[in-house]
């Protein structure tokens, strides 16, 4: 069969040459992550390093001297009764914000996966607390907690539980006020992590368990946990580094106070490097408070991701067998 021709006055599309040559696939790549690794070097990699290499230093602003002491600041954090004092504090609230915010994000996710009049309002609603500034947030509870226009103090009174105004910002339940009003804020974002993952669980699965007579326990550890294992881990993560390192609700709801009750130690660095102005001791302190963030949510993986493959290894062997 001929091949046909083109119509009369009409020209082919022929390719003009450009005059340059097209750039290797790599070198592309490269235009690429050059800008990326720029960016991460500056804004990321010198910080660190300049944080880390003041630590080594007795700074005196005064009179502008460095003087390299090496890793002295770090044995006197070590040995420092402030230091463990706030590492004590932080630890205890950290402990209080995980276990608070992830019991409200799961409740919540489970309450929010159900069908019911209103559920469309209520997710617009949850999601508020997280969107509030963290100063936002200490202003509010700062007013719900108040012994004279408190809300929680008139309620109880209402309720004819007290007669006389409960002080909740206390030294003896600060930290424990402190906690409740952090894990208020941070409790929606892991809400809504695990709220995704519970539209993939297949009903089928719940079904079956119904068969097998699991109650509501059992249908949710055999059932629905497994699918939030990761989206729990997550969170955990995130509440951990964010209770671990936080200053801005303290300072503005308790300023560390009364006394040092709720004094941790993003605190303690706060005074060493801002009004004591000794910014070698801070940083050292600083470098002190990621190593106990790192342990802690390293302990994490390793709890969820260790376990995971023992299991894996376990059935393996079995199936050889």
């Amino acid at each position: 069969m001929p091949t046909p021709k083109a119509p009369a006055g009409l020209k082919t599309a022929t390719r003009a040459p450009t005059g340059r040559s097209r750039l290797p696939d790599h070198l592309y790549a490269y235009l690429f992550i050059v800008p990326v690794l720029l960016f991460i070097l500056l804004l990321v990699v010198y910080p660190i390093y300049y944080s880390v290499n003041i630590s080594l230093y007795d700074i005196n602003i005064t009179f502008g001297s460095w003087k390299f002491v090496g890793l002295a600041q770090y044995a006197k954090a070590v040995l420092d009764p402030a230091v463990h004092h706030a590492l004590l504090i932080t630890a205890v609230y950290t402990v209080f914000v995980t276990v608070f915010s992830m019991a409200i994000g799961v409740g919540g996710a489970l309450l929010l996966n159900e069908k019911f009049p209103g559920r469309g309002l209520l997710l617009g609603i949850v999601i508020l607390p997280w969107s509030l500034s963290t100063y936002a947030t200490a202003v509010i509870w700062r007013f719900l907690y108040s012994a004279e226009v408190g809300m929680f103090n008139a309620l109880l009174r209402d309720l004819g539980l007290t007669h006389q105004a409960i002080d909740f910002l206390s030294a003896r339940t600060a930290l424990l006020a402190a906690a409740v009003a952090h894990s208020w804020q941070l409790a929606p974002l892991g809400m809504y992590f695990m709220l995704a993952t519970l539209g993939v669980v297949p009903d089928d699965l719940y079904k079956l368990a119904k068969l097998d007579k699991l109650g509501a326990w059992g249908r949710f550890w055999h059932v629905t946990f497994p699918y939030l294992k990761l989206p729990f881990l997550i969170q955990m993560v995130l509440v951990t580094g964010e209770a671990a390192r936080t200053f801005d609700l303290i300072f503005f709801l308790t300023g560390g106070g009364p006394g040092n009750a709720t004094r941790g130690l993003s605190q303690e660095i706060y005074v060493e490097t801002f009004q004591n102005l000794n910014l070698g001791y801070g940083a050292a302190q600083s470098w002190i408070l990621v190593l106990f963030i790192l342990v802690i949510t390293t302990a994490y993986f390793f709890l969820l991701f260790g376990r995971k493959r023992r299991e894996s290894k376990g059935q393996l062997e079995g199936g050889r067998a």
